[in-house]
């Protein structure tokens, strides 16, 4: 067994270790789209373990780009062994140490009942940041949204409402853990690029003038076929508790299935007990439940 920095020769064997290994972890950054841009650099250092047979075994990618470092705080892209075996990941984790820069904190996602490898990252000195449940609803009756009065939706338009998307979102998930760091407008307009992006899947809540809610739809594969993924549901704090939330979702559900996407999924912080409620009382039910693990680099 050997571990080395991922090379160009290796690349196309390091992506096909990934579509091989999704299924059995965290995929938020092994979705085609994010493998075909991926390159082994200074934001993205990543190693590969090898057996006597120089086939890939195990492998560790870290993102650590500007977005992640703004906020302290890198995320795992893989770090995974076939084999649950502690001193492989110690060997991988102790090999990525020295590229980590500018982070106080990298985390992943686990399925909640991998205990082995739980087992493997509390040795390593891994905590428990915090728990979420990933959310499915099938093609059945939607309820249409129905707002109060002086209450509007707009469809988000790239080049002039950045500036709303972004009060909104940062302002609602300030305090939510794994999204308190802010976006930029470079980063809404980026959305308009990425291979989910659906045309209008993005909705602005107006209270008269006053930009309060939005929510972000696009398009995932999931179970061998195309869903509505709901990935940003927000309100600005003293619009929340009003039964908001609920016409939100609904305008995210009525949108999907005007494009033929009716199936729809997304995930929820487990602590935050009210957004919960709502989506199982909106007819979501839970598939998975998954541990948010964090490894703090500096003491």
């Amino acid at each position: 067994m050997s571990i080395e920095y991922l090379s160009e020769a290796r690349h196309s064997d390091f992506i096909d270790f990934c579509r091989k290994c999704r299924n059995e972890v965290d995929d938020s950054y092994l979705y085609e789209e994010d493998l075909k841009i991926f390159q082994s650099d200074q934001d993205n250092p990543t190693y590969i373990v090898l057996d006597d047979q120089s086939k890939i075994i195990a492998g560790v990618s870290l993102i650590q780009d500007s977005y992640f470092k703004k906020g302290k705080k890198g995320r795992w892209r893989i770090f995974h062994s076939i084999e649950p075996n502690l001193n492989i990941y110690k060997l991988m984790l102790e090999s990525i140490k020295p590229h980590i820069t500018e982070i106080n904190d990298v985390y992943l996602f686990i399925q909640e009942d991998n205990f082995i490898v739980r087992d493997i990252f509390h040795s390593m000195q891994f905590t428990i940041e915090r728990y979420a449940y990933f959310l499915t609803r099938e093609a059945i009756d939607i309820a249409q949204p129905n707002l109060p009065k002086d209450y509007s939706f707009k469809t988000f338009e790239f080049n002039k409402d950045e500036v709303d998307y972004l009060y909104v979102r940062n302002t609602g998930f300030a305090t939510l853990k794994g999204s308190e760091t802010p976006l930029t407008v470079e980063d809404v307009k980026n959305m308009e690029n990425k291979e989910d992006y659906l045309e209008g899947g993005i909705s602005l809540l107006y209270h008269q003038e006053k930009p309060v809610g939005v929510v972000r739809s696009s398009r995932e594969f999931y179970n061998n076929e195309f869903v509505l993924n709901i990935g940003t549901l927000a309100l600005i704090p003293e619009y929340q508790g009003k039964g908001l939330g609920r016409q939100l979702l609904r305008k995210a559900l009525e949108f999907g299935n005007s494009i033929g996407l009716p199936k729809t999924v997304l995930s929820a912080n487990a602590e935050n007990e009210r957004a919960v409620n709502l989506y199982t009382k909106e007819g979501f039910k839970k598939e998975e439940s998954v541990v948010c693990y964090n490894y703090k680099v500096q003491p």
